[in-house]
């Protein structure tokens, strides 16, 4: 019986410990972004992103993940929704790892579908314009680097207008992403965007790079087959990391960091993706 008892402890610890690995140790993923948009003078730019933070608890302050970040050695921090987590919002932690983050370098935000369903949404992002991060669902912003520039835009995700009772909802978005990306830019454009299947949207305008998150990486992975589920996306989802192409913008997705309405992770570590540029010529 102690024997049988033993092993059955040890199984249970393996279990946590494999579990918590896939939950919590987070990967760094780089990618190289070659175009001939890409001026001399941000050869070599470097972009982090950061997205679906969900207010996760990863040591005091969020201390182990900044560290990742720091490691990165980026120009601009990317940040691409879902800071928050409807369900157990934690204001505080996620406003605070906001303000950390700028500490590293300077960082853009946009919203996902978390902020937009909290309930205290336009308080919360009042806060976060209070703090050092720049928010691009509104207003682009311009990176500098001498007298030459890189456009970073970004769009507030679908749900900041309404829920699917709204009838109207993708026209209406439609028309608020036609007011925000419709100008057409000689340089470097990139877009900030949480929910990646609406590439098919973004895609129609001049945008070189789309960063996007949500599907936390179709949360179970398989071999061979991939993530199993994602929101919006459904069963066996299309869009859940990696790189993907479409009319010629080229999108960044973002496995995500933290956990929603599912606990757990599997074969799908928490992920940093980072992006340099280089002039293709």
């Amino acid at each position: 019986m102690k024997k049988r008892s033993a092993i059955i402890i040890g199984f249970i610890i393996a279990v946590i410990r494999f579990l918590w690995v896939q939950d919590k140790k987070i990967v760094t993923s780089f990618h190289t972004f070659k175009s001939e948009r890409v001026s001399s003078s941000f050869d070599g730019f470097r972009m982090t992103q950061v997205s679906d933070f969900h207010n996760m608890y990863i040591g005091k302050d969020a201390r182990i993940l900044l560290k990742k970040v720091r490691e990165t050695k980026p120009d601009v921090i990317l940040v691409t929704g879902d800071v928050i987590d409807r369900r157990t919002p934690n204001e505080m932690r996620s406003l605070k790892f906001l303000q950390d983050l700028t500490e590293i370098a300077p960082t853009y935000y946009v919203t996902g579908n978390h902020e937009a369903y909290y309930r205290k949404f336009e308080d919360f992002y009042r806060k976060v314009l209070m703090t050092d991060v720049t928010s691009v669902c509104e207003n682009d912003a311009y990176v500098y680097r001498g007298d030459d520039y890189i456009k970073i835009s970004g769009v507030h995700d679908v749900r900041v207008f309404g829920d699917d009772t709204n009838l109207n909802l993708y026209d209406e978005y439609a028309l608020y992403l036609e007011d925000r990306l419709s100008e057409i830019e000689d340089k470097l454009t990139v877009l900030l965007a949480h929910r990646p299947d609406l590439i098919h949207m973004y895609s129609e305008y001049d945008v070189d790079m789309i960063f996007s998150g949500h599907a936390h990486g179709g949360q179970f992975r398989v071999p061979f087959i991939g993530g199993l589920y994602a929101p919006d996306q459904g069963v066996l989802p299309k869009y859940t990391e990696g790189v993907h192409e479409m009319n010629g913008s080229k999108m960044y997705i973002s496995r995500g960091l933290g956990n929603s309405r599912f606990p757990w992770r599997l074969f799908n570590k928490p992920e940093l993706v980072v992006v340099d540029l280089k002039r293709e010529v």
